[in-house]
């Protein structure tokens, strides 16, 4: 009787850790999934911006600086090796992307240009869709850290040395509104 039990009860307690443990990889593959989006999104940011460049260079010629920090923070997203870098030039990227839109008003004839309209489109809505990839990629995050860390599930956390993810953050200075005429003079 004593037996049957004890056998019974580590039954279930070896049924209640596996299913734990799905969990946890579940909710670990939700985040690296919603990394993944950021990033598919981040590709289609980068598809556009030369030719956002070479538009803008035709109308742009005298704020060649802009330019070139645009693609030189695209480069620097593509060639990062951890996700916080990646998301760190992404970010850059973001703000000097914000600014340059500002600028582009002192150019109506460019504002009026349907190629440059579509492409200014364009990059909004992928600017739309990463914020709302960021804001998956957080839920994701926070769903995965609150399960790893609340209790039965930290027990076997700990046995499989997972660790709390990081949730994406602007930094505050980046969260200040862009001096445009800073940027170009600087």
């Amino acid at each position: 009787m004593g037996l049957t039990i004890s056998t019974t009860v580590l039954v279930i307690l070896i049924i209640v850790a596996i299913v734990i443990n799905n969990q946890i990889i579940a909710k670990k593959n939700q985040v690296a999934q919603a990394f993944g989006s950021i990033e598919i999104y981040l590709k289609n940011r980068f598809d556009l911006i030369p030719n956002l460049v070479a538009m803008l260079n035709k109308y742009l010629a005298h704020e060649k600086e802009i330019l070139l920090k645009v693609t030189e923070l695209r480069s620097q997203v593509e060639k990062a090796k951890v996700p916080e870098e990646k998301i760190e030039a992404s970010n850059e990227l973001t703000t000097l992307m914000s600014g340059l839109t500002i600028n582009i008003e002192n150019y109506p004839d460019l504002k009026a240009d349907k190629q440059f309209l579509n492409l200014q489109y364009s990059l909004r809505d992928i600017e739309e869709q990463i914020s709302a990839a960021r804001r998956a990629f957080n839920a994701a995050v926070t769903s995965y850290n609150n399960k790893i860390q609340m209790f039965p599930a930290s027990i076997i956390a700990g046995f499989r040395k997972d660790k709390t993810e990081t949730l994406l953050e602007i930094p505050k200075a980046e969260q200040k509104e862009i001096n445009i005429n800073q940027l170009l003079n600087s």
